[in-house]
C-alpha cells in the first residue's frame, strides 16, 4: 500500500511540473539541476556553480515557431534564483563572448512574455561570435524549418564541460562544447548535434551530428526517459547524415 501511494504521489508532482513548465518537459527532466525554471517557451535545468544552464528544453509547434513578436535585446537577470548564483549581463561585457541563446529567441518568441523571458541570463551561455552567429544560429533556423516539416519537436540544447573550463565576468563559465539534442514524438526519430566551442559555420554543421547516445554519454544526462525503454534505446542510438 505504501508503495502504491508514493507512486501515486510521484506521479501527482511529476504532473505538476509538467503542467507549469507548458510541456516543455513531456518526454522527461534531463537531471536534477540546481534550480527547475519554468518558462512560457521553455525549461531551464540551472547550475549553480557554473553560473550557466545545464540544460534549456523547449517543446515548439508548427504554430508556435511561426507566431512572432519583435525582439526586444533587453537581456535581464534572473531574479528568480539566489543572488549569489545570478549572472548578469554585465558579467559579459568586453570579453568577447556573446551572449548566447541556449532556447533561441527566434523558436519561442510566440508571444511578448515569451520573447522576453527569452532574454533572462539564465538563458544564456558565452558563446564566441564566430559560434553564436554562424553555425549555432543555422542550427537554429534548421530546427524552426524542421518543425514546419514535422509539426511538433522536443529540443534540448545545453553546454558540455570537460573540467578545464575558464570563465568571465562574475564566476561565469565557458563551455568547450555545446549540443542539441531534438526528438520527433509522431515518428519517434532523433538527431543530435555535438558542436566544439569555435568559430563554425552552417554548412559544416552535419560534421557535428552525433547521437543522443553520445551526449548523454559526455554530459551525464538521461534524454527522453519518459520513452518506453525500448523506443527510448532504438531513438538514443540513430544517427542520421541529416533530417
Amino acid at each position: 500500500m505504501k508503495k502504491i501511494l508514493f507512486a501515486s504521489v510521484c506521479l501527482s508532482f511529476s504532473s505538476f511540473i509538467n503542467a507549469a513548465c507548458h510541456n516543455h518537459l513531456d518526454m522527461g527532466t534531463p537531471n536534477d539541476s540546481d534550480q527547475l525554471l519554468c518558462r512560457d517557451g521553455y525549461a531551464v535545468g540551472y547550475n549553480y556553480q557554473k553560473k550557466v544552464a545545464n540544460w534549456v528544453s523547449y517543446y515548439i509547434t508548427k504554430d508556435s515557431v511561426n507566431a512572432f513578436y519583435k525582439r526586444s535585446n533587453s537581456f535581464k537577470t534572473d531574479k528568480e534564483l539566489p543572488s549569489q548564483f545570478q549572472s548578469t549581463s554585465t558579467d559579459y561585457s568586453r570579453t568577447g563572448y556573446d551572449r548566447g541563446h541556449l532556447a533561441p529567441s527566434g523558436t519561442v518568441d510566440f508571444s511578448k512574455d515569451s520573447m522576453q523571458q527569452s532574454f533572462l541570463m539564465s538563458n544564456m551561455a558565452p558563446q564566441l561570435p564566430g559560434f553564436n552567429r554562424g553555425g549555432w544560429k543555422g542550427l537554429e533556423d534548421k530546427i524552426r524549418n524542421w518543425a514546419n516539416t514535422y509539426n511538433e519537436l522536443y529540443v534540448i540544447s545545453g553546454p558540455v564541460w570537460d573540467g578545464n573550463e575558464e570563465y568571465i565576468g562574475n564566476g561565469v563559465y565557458i563551455p568547450n562544447a555545446f549540443f542539441k539534442v531534438i526528438l520527433d514524438p509522431y515518428y519517434n526519430d532523433s538527431i543530435a548535434y555535438l558542436i566544439p566551442h569555435q568559430k563554425v559555420k552552417s554548412s559544416e554543421m552535419s560534421k557535428y551530428i552525433t547521437t543522443v547516445n553520445k551526449v548523454e554519454e559526455l554530459t551525464g544526462f538521461d534524454f527522453f526517459s519518459e520513452l518506453n525503454d525500448g523506443v527510448e534505446e532504438d531513438v538514443e542510438s540513430q544517427l542520421w547524415e541529416t533530417w
